[in-house]
């Protein structure tokens, strides 16, 4: 995503044209489908002293009614900067999702393997499947690729397992879903990580949080679609 400022610049202009047009305008490669009444659903900076300011008001079901293509909402944590994410590309199962200044996400069932344009991405990774975490059990491992600071890569192995599961509603957009609540634990004997999910049915997932890198901390990933 660039730096913070940069960011903040960028979405807050594609969300103003949108928001004036009723549509964003067409791109050819990728973005032929994907019109946005919002592009960006609350751009928030941390202040000093941990305060937050709200720069714009959140989605809406209704705001909703004029996507014309499945979305997801990215929220980083750190920063509370939330964008609306397209499906741009699927390859061998991996569902590649862009913001319309082409931050992406690419998952698997949902389950992360990579992100661009956050600064320090996950360039890729070898991850459990959807239907591991659901049932829980056994331990397993991880395997993510970061970039160093003279951009090799450096392939880091996690031990992990789903510490916990239990039943939870949740709301993601005025909707209310039945979930089951997974915690999954991660550690390379220095550094240690807990992504959750949340899993409607037996594999589906509604919504998910879940580490990226030191730098960048963790996205939630909310599925919009109804």
């Amino acid at each position: 995503m660039g730096t913070v400022l940069e960011m903040k610049t960028l979405l807050a202009t594609v969300t103003l044209a949108c928001l004036a047009l009723g549509a964003c305008g067409n791109d050819t490669e990728s973005f032929a489908t994907l019109r946005l009444a919002s592009a960006v659903v609350k751009d928030r900076v941390s202040g000093a002293g941990g305060a937050t300011v709200a720069a714009s008001p959140g989605i809406t079901r209704a705001t909703l009614a004029n996507v014309l293509t499945p979305v997801l909402m990215v929220t980083r944590e750190v920063t509370a900067q939330q964008a609306l994410v397209g499906s741009v590309a699927v390859n061998q199962g991996v569902e590649t999702w862009s913001s319309v200044d082409k931050v992406t996400v690419s998952l698997r069932q949902g389950v992360l393997l990579a992100t661009r344009g956050f600064g320090a991405d996950l360039m890729a990774a070898d991850v459990p499947g959807a239907a591991t975490l659901a049932k829980g059990g056994s331990a397993y491992s991880r395997a993510h690729t970061l970039l160093d600071g003279t951009d090799q890569p450096i392939r880091t192995i996690y031990s992990c397992s789903v510490m916990s599961r239990q039943p939870q509603a949740i709301v993601v957009v005025e909707v209310s879903y039945q979930t089951t609540h997974v915690v999954e634990s991660c550690s390379d004997g220095n550094a240690t990580f807990e992504n959750e999910f949340w899993f409607e049915g037996a594999q589906k997932l509604r919504k998910s949080r879940q580490w990226v890198s030191p730098e960048v901390g963790y996205l939630l990933i909310e599925d919009l679609r109804r």
